[in-house]
């Protein structure tokens, strides 16, 4: 049986740490170029997630500062 499992990537380091804030499961990263590029599991929720970034949506700091500290250690501890 294919894996058929859906994921989203993006390279935007604070999207990405919005995203694993609010509870999508990272599953990994990727060199391409100058750039990382973050891939987690996608969701139906994903899209509004999105654009509640985009437009000031609420994320607890902990939890964003937190998420962006290890997508930093992964980029940087290479």
């Amino acid at each position: 049986m294919p894996n058929t499992q859906k994921i989203y990537e993006t390279s935007d380091l604070y999207l990405s740490a919005f995203l694993k804030a609010k509870g999508m499961r990272f599953l990994d990263k990727k060199r391409e170029g100058n750039k990382f590029v973050f891939i987690f599991n996608d969701r139906e929720d994903r899209k509004k997630l999105i654009e509640e970034f985009f437009n000031d949506g609420d994320v607890k700091i902990t939890s964003f500062k937190n998420a962006l500290q290890d997508l930093k250690t992964l980029v940087y501890n290479i």
